[in-house]
C-alpha cells in the first residue's frame, strides 16, 4: 500500500497532464452538425421506432405461431402446455415492447413540441 500511493500521485500529476499535450490540433473550419433541427432528430427516432415495431411484430407473430403449435401438439401434457404458455407470454411481451417503442416517439415528440 505504501508503494501504490506515491505511484498513483506520480501518475496523476506528472503523466496525465503530459497526455494533454498530445491532443490533436483543433480544425479551423466549423464542424457540421448531425441534425439541423429538432425535427431531424424526431424523424430519425420515428424511423428507428418504425423498424423496431416491424421487427418486433414479425418476431411476435412467429413466436405466437410456435406457441399455438405447441398447444396443439401438447396432448394434455402439463409440461408442454406450460412451455406453450411461456411462448405465448413472451410473444405478448414482444408486442408490448413494440407498441411502447411506437408510443415513446409520440411522447418525445409531444415533450419537444414537434
Amino acid at each position: 500500500m505504501k508503494k501504490i500511493l506515491p505511484a498513483f500521485f506520480l501518475l496523476t500529476f506528472l503523466v496525465f497532464p503530459a497526455l494533454a499535450l498530445a491532443a490533436p490540433e483543433i480544425p479551423d473550419e466549423p464542424i457540421e452538425p448531425i441534425f439541423e433541427s429538432g425535427a431531424d432528430l424526431l424523424d430519425m427516432l420515428d424511423t428507428i421506432a418504425d423498424w423496431a415495431f416491424a421487427i418486433l411484430m414479425g418476431l411476435a407473430a412467429i413466436v405466437l405461431i410456435i406457441g399455438g403449435i405447441q398447444f396443439i401438439t401438447a396432448q394434455g401434457s402439463s409440461e408442454k402446455v406450460s412451455s406453450a404458455r411461456q411462448w405465448l407470454i413472451w410473444a405478448l411481451v414482444g408486442v408490448a415492447v413494440g407498441v411502447a417503442a411506437k408510443g415513446l416517439v409520440a411522447v418525445v415528440r409531444s415533450i419537444l413540441g414537434g
